[in-house]
């Protein structure tokens, strides 16, 4: 008896976190305070509740993401210093890759492709020039930066593998 009672508690208590502040609007990301936010390197990227019992990875209520988070990142050729939002979806395709969707400042989204916790390319067009462009990374320990032409994106592996 005391076992599913704890189940629904920790699936309740699970949501509510994931929930944010009642006064967050759809055009507002919610954030928590500055001095309990976590840095990019503390990353918690769960944001949400925790995996069901069945093994299987939750989405972040309101989403198709496993997790959200705020990535640092850059454009014209700067270095990422600008902050944007990502999802990832695990297991996107094949087994062990992921998709990390990234909305840029102008609204845009850039889809990056990843096999285990390495990124291997990212969505490209011909009409925006994007399709011409060079894709490299470098690994720091627990984060990869992608360069894909002049944009620059920097990715920490809980993020992908939910730790």
């Amino acid at each position: 008896m005391r076992m599913p009672y704890l189940l629904l508690t920790s699936v309740l208590a699970g949501t509510l976190a994931a929930c944010g502040s009642p006064d967050t609007t759809a055009d507002e990301p919610a954030t928590a305070p500055a001095d309990t936010q976590a840095s990019a390197g503390e990353m918690d990227a769960s944001n949400g509740p925790p995996p069901p019992a069945d093994g299987s990875d939750a989405l972040v209520p309101g989403t198709d993401y496993q997790a959200t988070t705020i990535i640092p990142c850059g454009f014209d050729g700067a270095a990422p210093t600008q902050q944007c939002d990502a999802g990832v979806k695990r297991n996107w395709g094949e087994a062990g890759q992921s998709l990390v969707e990234v909305t840029k400042p102008d609204g845009m989204k850039r889809a990056i492709f990843f096999k285990g916790t390495e990124a291997y390319g990212a969505d490209s067009s011909e009409a925006d020039g994007s399709a011409a462009w060079d894709f490299d990374t470098t690994r720091d320990g627990d984060e990869v930066t992608i360069k894909f032409g002049p944009e620059t994106y920097v990715v920490f592996d809980a993020l992908l593998t939910g730790g």
